[in-house]
């Protein structure tokens, strides 16, 4: 019987740890997440797409 128990309470530790560790990892990804939509090189822009004008001089004359 003793024994149970004493392995019952080491289970019980580990999930404690595991759990502490699961929710650290989690809220730390929610704060970056956070800290990086400031970021304004991350911006979206307006359009989705720009355009592309061509040289004046192309290489391959037509």
């Amino acid at each position: 019987m003793r024994k149970w128990l004493s392995q019952g309470w080491e289970t019980f530790k580990i999930f404690i740890v595991f759990t502490a560790c699961l929710l650290t990892f989690y809220y730390g990804i929610l704060w970056l997440s956070e800290s990086y939509d400031g970021d304004e090189r991350l911006q979206r822009t307006e359009t989705d797409a720009k355009q592309v004008q061509a040289p004046e001089e192309s290489i391959m004359p037509y």
